[in-house]
């Protein structure tokens, strides 16, 4: 009889319960079954393994031979087993096909997306057209994106396409440092008058649109938004012409050099939401923990990339805002709310007395009232909701003002509505 990797084992079982009988039952066999094999175990190697009495099974001098070996050979035949397995998985382990729109915040996608699918392998694409985006995923190109809408801009979803948002972040100004409001920290959009307005990275029309709108409703009139080159930009500030650079909160390495100025009010905003194929291997539950895992991520580079310190702390409700001891200890077992059931507030529509978002407006944790498509999410906590009405927390952001007109994008199949600002831009 030749030893096999069985009987390897039946000894390491009977030297490490002390007994042929604990060994046994351990094994799932009859102690007079192992009795047996360990017998002829012993006759192939040529004498006893163990000495067998009232106290037990101890091993012999050739037993304390073989045991150091059994142990080694069962310990690499383990390891075998697991490279096997892994291997089989990866082999078996789906594809997640993944698009984003480049910021800080979708440098964090994949690790979050990893946690949450440690299976699966993941491919990143960069798409910075909103259009685009919506096109792939409805022909099925990629399974999730890490994308950004605007207020009143948000985009109507081809069937098929699920959504929720991971939340709001501000828009923060640079001007040159001699600017005269350049002391000032925090301004009123109005008093960027006179200022060209200048973008070092534009990947769609969108957001212009939206600061076209936001600056019209200042009074600024409309607004020509031109792009140029971040060295470009970076050398006009630096020679201090009259220019506004709109910036995100998060610094993204772009060599501008300037001051930067906080509108108040926050009117300048970009809502980062996730977007997936419905049937596909994403499903909401699982957009719910890679959300959860993207709001934890920004919170935690805003201590480092932050343009405005302490902004985050002063401004709860945000992406990035701690949140409450209520939110805390209460948001773990809290859905989405219902729209229309959130703090007494003045709308864009100027209505009082109306309780939660209006038509196309934002509510604090960036959820819209306006597509049905939005799922009531699991019970995930997440920090960027705002606390309930009557906790301690006070409201997150201000709801934008904003005047409906109508745009739409083309996508493969068909005409994406939009409800927002049509701008000339030059």
């Amino acid at each position: 009889m030749d030893l096999e990797v069985r009987h390897l084992r039946f000894v390491e079982a009977v030297d490490a319960a002390g007994s042929v009988t604990k060994a046994a039952a351990g094994l799932g066999v009859s102690q007079p079954a192992l009795t047996a094999q360990v017998r002829r175990i012993e006759r192939v190697v040529g004498g006893a393994l163990f000495d067998r009495g009232r106290h037990g099974a101890r091993p012999t001098a050739l037993g304390d031979v073989l045991l150091p070996h059994v142990r080694e050979v069962l310990a690499a035949v383990d390891d075998l087993h697991r490279a096997l397995r892994g291997f089989q998985n990866r082999s078996a382990s789906r594809t997640l096909r993944v698009a984003v729109r480049q910021t800080p915040l979708a440098a964090q996608l994949c690790g979050v997306v990893g946690e949450v699918c440690p299976d699966d392998v993941v491919d990143l694409v960069v798409l910075d057209r909103q259009a685009t985006v919506l096109a792939a995923l409805a022909d099925g190109t990629v399974d999730l994106a890490l994308h950004v809408d605007f207020p009143g801009q948000e985009p109507a979803l081809p069937p098929g396409i699920g959504r929720t948002a991971v939340g709001y972040e501000p828009t923060f100004v640079m001007v040159a440092s001699s600017h005269p409001l350049a002391g000032r920290g925090e301004v009123e959009l109005s008093e960027l008058t006179g200022c060209s307005w200048l973008l070092a990275v534009n990947g769609d029309d969108e957001f212009d649109r939206h600061l076209d709108a936001q600056c019209t409703l200042a009074g600024l009139g409309p607004i020509a938004v031109r792009a140029y080159p971040p060295l470009v930009v970076s050398q006009l500030l630096r020679r201090g012409d009259s220019v506004a650079v709109p910036v995100q909160a998060l610094d993204t390495g772009l060599p501008l050099t300037g001051a930067v100025l906080v509108l108040r009010g926050s009117p300048v905003r970009v809502r980062h939401v996730l977007l997936w194929a419905e049937g596909g291997p994403i499903d909401a539950r699982r957009a719910a923990a890679i959300r959860t895992g993207l709001a934890l991520a920004y919170r935690a580079m805003v201590a480092g990339l932050g343009r405005v310190p302490g902004w985050w702390d002063r401004h709860p409700g945000w992406l990035g805002s701690a949140p409450c001891e209520d939110e805390r200890t209460e948001g773990a077992g809290r859905t989405e709310r219902a729209k229309g059931t959130g703090p007494t507030e003045l709308g864009s529509t100027g209505r009082t007395g109306h309780t939660g978002p209006g038509p196309n407006e934002p509510d604090p944790a960036g959820r819209t009232g306006t597509d049905p498509r939005e799922p009531t999410e699991p019970a995930v906590a997440d920090p960027t909701e705002p606390a309930p009405a009557g906790s301690r927390q006070p409201a997150g952001p201000p709801p934008v003002p904003y005047a409906p007109g109508a745009y739409s994008a083309t996508i493969s199949g068909g005409v994406v509505p939009h409800s927002g600002w049509r701008s000339s831009h030059a």
